[in-house]
This record gives structure tokens, sequence and C-alpha cells, in this order.
């Protein structure tokens, strides 16, 4: 009699449900994870323009120093062809006014 009475109860749940507060917490649970996954593309794209950002500073930074250091060799390279040629070691140029 215990069992038939469980069968019979079970088999008349969706009677006695309430649809409405299920389909209100549904939509709760839907709204939660809607926030979750905005808040998630919001902030891998802030991520993404950050990395971006760093990475081209990174670059002009790196670009400088290359250029910085071919400048400052430049100059020393000049500087031993000046003082060779004031010693006669090497001839007179043959360009005039070009540093």
């Amino acid at each position: 009699m215990q069992k038939e009475r469980g069968v019979v109860s079970m088999l008349k749940w969706p009677q006695n449900f309430n649809w409405y507060s299920f389909a209100v917490y549904r939509y709760k649970v839907y709204d939660v994870i809607w926030r979750i996954s905005a808040t998630a593309c919001i902030g891998a794209g802030i991520y993404l323009s950050v990395a971006v950002v760093q990475t081209w500073n990174d670059s002009v930074h790196r670009t400088w120093l290359h250029y910085a250091r071919k400048e400052r060799e430049r100059a020393e390279l000049m500087e031993y062809i000046r003082q060779a040629r004031e010693k006669g070691i090497l001839p007179p140029s043959k360009v005039h006014g070009f540093e």
C-alpha cells in the first residue's frame, strides 16, 4: 500500500508543481548566466586591448633601441675614421661635407 501511494504521488507531482515559480527561477538563472557571459566578453576585450597596446609599445621601444645603438656605433666609427685621417693612416675623403 505504501509503495502504491508513492507511485501515485510521483505521477501527480506535475499537477501540484508550481510552474510559474519554476519559470521565474529559470529566467533568474538565465539572467545570471547572461551577466557572467557579458562580463567575461567585456573583460576579454579589455584584456586583449591592453595586450595589443603593450605589445605595440614594446615593439616601438625595441625599434628605438636598435636605432639608438646604430647611430651610436655610426658616430663611433666616424670618430675612428676622423682620427685615422688626422694621423695619416687613411687618405682624405673624396666626399666633402658629409658625416
